[in-house]
């Protein structure tokens, strides 16, 4: 995935519920975070609802729907 992607994921939202909403939005840019055990992708995103969010790269449902 790279800048002006439109992609899509999933969250959980409730914390009783095994039902996940998918959500879409644009790369906006990434980075490389290091966590004790790995390095992970870590991408800015601009959702539908116009909040940025970041995603991990290996996010539940995280793919891409059309590049530019």
């Amino acid at each position: 995935m790279k800048t002006g992607d439109l992609v899509k994921w999933q969250w959980r939202l409730a914390a009783d519920s095994w039902d996940a909403t998918e959500f879409t939005g644009v790369v906006l840019g990434s980075w490389m975070a290091k966590t004790d055990r790995e390095k992970i992708r870590i991408y800015s995103v601009l959702a539908s609802d116009g909040t940025v969010v970041d995603l991990r790269g290996d996010e539940d449902g995280l793919g891409v729907i059309r590049a530019p």
